[in-house]
């Protein structure tokens, strides 16, 4: 007979914290009433704001496979470019699967999938693990790294470090990352209980409640009857600006503090805040532009893809590197997520940026296009252009009656025997090439 899921779950978290080795923090799941948990805080529209904004970031980045050659390196389409780039499994798009792995590292702290190769050991599909299945431990036997997922029957099975992708966020040991959620449960908790509360303040007719004084007369039935009367009557925001009508001697005594004392707006704006710093978002990019203008907020999207994308894709990029590629070919095949995709800019920086990038033969034509998204134009796109009216100082001097670009001019062997000039001063040489530049352009 099989163990039933929620069984095998919970001797597996009683396992886990008999094993010394574990450090995992315990938090409580209730914080500020509510019930704090990875699945509850999505339901904050500024965590999910959060999560959705870096998980289809980075999801939506070009993943590309390298090689080192002598000649530089060179890009390859592969099994392992195409599993990353476009279908790690028959399930699934690459963006879907990425989207999803960055939500669990955000909100479990770790994000898992099995690796599934065929015969000759290449990789040929990734299928994703929810986190809340998974637990990483050491073998007694030979302390061999091992991860223990549950399915949905109950059986357990183990897999080898080899075997699993996993990235992860900050943790103890470097292993297995804390748990996002829990380290910023007491911050989520006021977030929900801030929602919770703003709704049952509309669901109750915006009236904060009350005590109503009736005679003393009544007995507990016809109090229990006139309670359920007057909140099937007033509660709702449908009925907060209909008319009411109270019996000759009831008196209501209302209860609580105003909204102002409670500085409700302020506390919401708080939770957005809080949101942001946990997870590393400039709050511009969850909608709150209260101290974004036009001069810092290009600068705050440079900071989100240095500062809250680039540490993520370094994980992502680093883990493939060591599980996707045999032993022969690590440190010679790697893998690049192209973080230039979102950091290109407006249509002049970009021009400007292009055009310095193909005066001084750093990049091609071709190349300049491929950011684009625009067809090659051959062969002819491919080469590096520099200026042609450029030089250097140093042959200016050397050749007076040389040309802008023109070839040096072919030195003059001197006679051992005769004695050397005298040295012309530094500030005179400077001079005369100044002179020279300056004829040249009147005359060109």
């Amino acid at each position: 007979m099989k163990t039933p899921a929620f069984l095998s779950r919970i001797f597996s978290a009683l396992a886990s914290l008999r094993n010394p080795a574990d450090r995992r923090l315990y938090v409580s799941p209730r914080q500020a009433g509510v019930l704090v948990t990875e699945d509850t805080a999505l339901t904050l529209a500024e965590w999910w704001a959060c999560v959705s904004v870096i998980s289809r970031t980075l999801a939506s980045l070009p993943w590309g496979v390298f090689e080192r050659t002598e000649q530089g390196r060179k890009q390859i389409d592969g099994q392992v470019a195409w599993v990353l780039n476009n279908q790690p499994n028959p399930e699934m798009t690459a963006f879907s699967f990425r989207e999803a792995m960055m939500a669990h590292v955000l909100n479990w702290g770790n994000g898992y999938a099995e690796i599934q190769r065929d015969l000759s050991g290449r990789v040929v599909a990734l299928w994703p693990i929810t986190p809340d299945r998974v637990t990483v431990e050491r073998r007694k036997s030979d302390g061999v790294l091992i991860y223990r997922v549950m399915n949905s029957e109950g059986a357990e099975q183990q897999l080898t470090a080899d075997q699993v992708f996993h990235v992860h966020g900050l943790g103890f040991d470097g292993l297995v990352g804390y748990s996002i959620v829990q380290m910023a449960a007491r911050s989520i908790g006021v977030g929900i209980a801030q929602d919770v509360f703003a709704q049952s303040f509309y669901a109750n007719g915006t009236v904060m409640g009350s005590i109503v004084e009736m005679p003393a007369t009544m007995s507990s039935q016809q109090i229990k009857d006139a309670e359920g009367y007057l909140n099937e009557k007033h509660r709702g925001p449908e009925n907060a600006f209909r008319v009411k009508v109270a019996p000759v001697g009831v008196k209501t005594h209302p209860m609580g503090m105003p909204m102002t004392d409670a500085q409700f707006v302020e506390s919401r704006q708080m939770s957005i805040t809080m949101a942001a710093r946990w997870l590393g978002v400039p709050p511009h990019k969850i909608a709150d532009l209260t101290r974004s203008t036009n001069n810092n907020i290009e600068h705050q999207g440079i900071e989100f893809v240095t500062d809250a994308i680039r540490p993520h894709a370094m994980r992502f990029e680093q883990e493939a590197n060591v599980k996707l590629f045999s032993a022969r070919a690590q440190g010679r095949v790697y893998t690049k997520l192209n973080l230039n995709a979102i950091m290109r800019g407006d249509s002049k920086a970009r021009a400007e940026f292009y055009r310095t990038m193909t005066q001084i033969g750093a990049m091609s034509i071709n190349e300049v296009r491929e950011l684009e998204d625009m067809n090659s134009i051959g062969p002819a796109g491919d080469v590096h252009l520099v200026q042609l009216n450029q030089t250097t100082l140093e042959h200016l001097v050397q050749n007076p009656g040389a040309k802008m670009g023109a070839e040096p001019l072919p030195q003059i062997e001197e006679n051992e025997d005769e004695e050397d000039p005298a040295p012309m001063p530094t500030n005179v040489i400077r001079a005369e090439a100044l002179s020279w530049i300056r004829e040249q352009r009147k005359t060109a």
